[in-house]
C-alpha cells in the first residue's frame, strides 16, 4: 500500500497512491528505520480512510494531534489530513469550544451545560476525531457513565447535553450523523429522592435562622413555592400588592415562552406574616426582598443544610426543590389544576412528574373513608344540583304558552321529584374541616442575630 524507501544520504521517504496513476511522496528526513517503519503504518491507516471515506481510528487522531506542525504539513500537502485550524474544529474539543463560543443561555444553563463537555472530554480526549466517535461509542460512554455511580437523572441529562451538542456539528456539516441521537438518555427526574417536607419542620428552621434575609428565603421557596435561588432573589417590595393579598414573581426559568416571564402568586398566610416582619425591619430604600446574596454564585444550599441541622433535623434531599415539590403538592389537595399551575408557573405535565407526592395524610384520608361515601356524597350533590335546575326550567316554561305544559290542570310550581333513592342524604353529613396548613405560629424575632 505505501512504500519505504531509502536514499542513500540516509533520508526516508514513503511513496503511495491514493488513485491510480497519482504517486505521492512524504519527505521524512534522515530518521532511524524504526521511526520510518512507525510513520508508514499512520500513513497506510490515512490512506485506508481517504479511500473508504471512513472515520479516522482513534489512535491515528491521537497521532495526527500530537505531530509537531512542519510534520503535520507534510501529509496536508500530500492529500492525507486537513489544514490544522480546520482539522482542529473537527475534534470533540474543538467543536466544544465553537459550541460554547456561540450559543446564547443564561449562566446557570452554561455552568450545567460544561458538567457534560467535561465528562465528554474525561472519556473520549479533547483530540477525539468527532467523525470516529460512533453509536456504539455513545453506547459505552453511557454506561461509562453508569460505572461512575452517577444519578439516573444527571446521566439522562448529559445524554440529552451530548445529543444537544453533536446535532449542531451536523447541521455545522462536520459530521454526517448524530451518534447520540438513538442514546438511551433515561428519566428526568429521581423520584426516589422526593421527600415532602412537614411545615412543622420549616416552622422549626425558620427559629433557627439568624436572620429576616434567611427567613424570607426559607418561606418564599416552602410556602411561597418559588424556585430557589432564581425566582426567591428576584422578588421586590414593589412586587408585593399587600392590599390585594398577592405578590408577582418574575421566573428567569421561563421567561423564553411567552406570556411565562412572571405570575402572580398568593400571599399566603404563612408567608404574609414572615414578610410582613421583615419589611418593618428592612432599611429605607431596600429593593429586594432578600437583600443579601444577590450573586448566583452564592452556595445557599450550604447554608440551608446547615440551618436544618441547627434546627435540630436532618437534611433532606434536593433541599430547596422538594420545598417547592412540597408547596405544589399542598395546594394539588386543595385547589383546581388550573389555579395551582397558575400560582406555581408550571404546567400539569411537569407537575405530575417532577412535583407531586402522595404523603402520610393521603393514606390516612384514604383508610378512613370509604370510597362509596365519597361517591354518595359526589351523587347527592349533583342531584340536588339537578333538581334545582329542573325545577327552575318547568317554573319557567308556566309563564309561556299553555300548549308547552298542556298535561298540567293546575298552575302551580313544577317541582322536579327525585326519588330519595337516587341521590345521597346531606342532612346529617357535616362538612369536612378544610385548609392547607395548621396555623401558622407568630415570629416575633429581632430582623438578625449576632
Amino acid at each position: 500500500m505505501a512504500s519505504l524507501i531509502r536514499d542513500k544520504d540516509g533520508s526516508k521517504r514513503i511513496q503511495f497512491m491514493i488513485s491510480k496513476g497519482n504517486r505521492r511522496t512524504i519527505r521524512l528526513g534522515k530518521i532511524n528505520v524504526k521511526a520510518a517503519e512507525a510513520f508508514k503504518v499512520r500513513v497506510e491507516s490515512l490512506i485506508d480512510s481517504v479511500r473508504l471515506n471512513t472515520p479516522i481510528n482513534p489512535q491515528t487522531a491521537e497521532w495526527l494531534a500530537d505531530l509537531p506542525d512542519d510534520t503535520y504539513a507534510k501529509l496536508v500537502l500530500a492529500g492525507l489530513a486537513e489544514p490544522r485550524e480546520a482539522a482542529k474544529t473537527r475534534t470533540l474539543g474543538g467543536m466544544l469550544d465553537e459550541y460554547f463560543a456561540t450559543v446564547s443561555v443564561k449562566e446557570s444553563t452554561r455552568i450545567r451545560y460544561a458538567q457534560t463537555q467535561r465528562r465528554l472530554i474525561a472519556y473520549f480526549g479533547d483530540s477525539r476525531q468527532l467523525d470516529s466517535i460512533t453509536s456504539l461509542e455513545g453506547d459505552k460512554w453511557r454506561a461509562w457513565l453508569c460505572g461512575k455511580k452517577y444519578a439516573e437523572a444527571t446521566i439522562g441529562r448529559d445524554i440529552r447535553g451530548a445529543r444537544m451538542f453533536f446535532k449542531k456539528a451536523v447541521k455545522w456539516g462536520m459530521i454526517p450523523s448524530n451518534p447520540f441521537e438513538d442514546v438511551k438518555a433515561g428519566r428526568k427526574t429521581n423520584r426516589e429522592k422526593a421527600f415532602f417536607i412537614t411545615p412543622e419542620a420549616i416552622f422549626k428552621v425558620m427559629e433557627a435562622c439568624p436572620d429576616a434575609d434567611w427567613r424570607c428565603i426559607v418561606a418564599l421557596a416552602r410556602f411561597g413555592g418559588l424556585r430557589c435561588p432564581s425566582e426567591v432573589l428576584g422578588v421586590r417590595w414593589a412586587d408585593i400588592d399587600w392590599a390585594n393579598n398577592r405578590f408577582r414573581v418574575r421566573s428567569p426559568k421561563t421567561e423564553h415562552h411567552q406570556g411565562k416571564a412572571e405570575r402572580m402568586v398568593p400571599l399566603f398566610p404563612e408567608l404574609r406574616e414572615v414578610l410582613m416582619q421583615a419589611y418593618e425591619c428592612a432599611p429605607d430604600g431596600a429593593e429586594f426582598v432578600v437583600g443579601r446574596y444577590r450573586d448566583l454564585g452564592s452556595n445557599l444550599g450550604t447554608h440551608m443544610r446547615r440551618l436544618i441541622e441547627r434546627a435540630g433535623l436532618n437534611a433532606w434531599p434536593n433541599l430547596f426543590n422538594n420545598m417547592r415539590a412540597s408547596r405544589a403538592t399542598e395546594l394539588a389537595a386543595v385547589y383546581p389544576s388550573a389555579q395551582c399551575t397558575a400560582w406555581m408557573g408550571h404546567s400539569q405535565a411537569i407537575a405530575e412528574a417532577h412535583y407531586h407526592m402522595v404523603r402520610d395524610e393521603d393514606y390516612e384520608r384514604a383508610a378512613s373513608t370509604p370510597i362509596a361515601m365519597k361517591q354518595t356524597e359526589k351523587s347527592g350533590a349533583e342531584c340536588g344540583a339537578l333538581g334545582a335546575q329542573m325545577a327552575a326550567q318547568q317554573q319557567s316554561a308556566t309563564t309561556g304558552k299553555e300548549d308547552q305544559n298542556g298535561a298540567q290542570t293546575k298552575k302551580e310550581p313544577a317541582l322536579m321529584l327525585i326519588p330519595s333513592g337516587l341521590c345521597g342524604s346531606l342532612q346529617n353529613q357535616s362538612m369536612g374541616i378544610r385548609g392547607l396548613e395548621p396555623r401558622t405560629p407568630a415570629f416575633s424575632m429581632p430582623c438578625s442575630t449576632n
